[in-house]
């Protein structure tokens, strides 16, 4: 019978980062809002606090977030998010538009793609495999598929 490692504090809660990173691009995506990153992370971390002092657990029921990571996350994506919009696009084939795709999903990838061309500190399969999973939280396989394909295609052309 094999056991698995519990999942250190530290991983839980960059996990809980990416996740707030998401949540937070498809908020300015979805209202068309202009934030600076630290008013992103101010406004959820207050949302969260208030979620888990309600007992509400709607956004609180994972791993409070790494702030340092939540606000490298943040501050990454807006500063490259032109760049990122065009490494989505290039990666789209001609029946997928990013006007087709929903907010959310736009922002499981841009949220990813960050991570693997600018903050290059871990292996992109672990990002795929990060972003994937984020992915099965909000859709069905389909969609995770989907996200995986343009990552791995994009992972490597990152290595070409």
């Amino acid at each position: 019978m094999s056991t698995s490692k519990p999942v250190p504090a530290s991983l839980k809660r960059k996990s809980s980062a990416r996740l707030a990173a998401v949540q937070c691009l498809y908020r300015l995506r979805l209202m068309d809002e202009e934030m600076t990153p630290e008013a992103l992370l101010q406004d959820y971390l207050a949302h969260w606090r208030d979620d888990k002092e309600t007992g509400a657990h709607v956004i609180s029921r994972d791993a409070e977030p790494d702030k340092a990571f939540l606000r490298k996350l943040l501050t990454g994506l807006l500063e490259k998010r032109a760049d990122i919009d065009t490494l989505i696009k290039a990666a789209l084939s001609d029946k997928w538009t990013m006007e087709r795709m929903s907010p959310l999903l736009l922002s499981l990838l841009a949220c990813a793609i960050y991570e693997m061309r600018y903050a290059a500190n871990l292996a992109p399969a672990i990002v795929i495999d990060e972003y994937v999973t984020l992915t099965g939280r909000f859709f069905e396989a389909s969609e995770m598929g989907f996200i995986n394909g343009i990552l791995d295609t994009l992972a490597k052309e990152g290595r070409d």
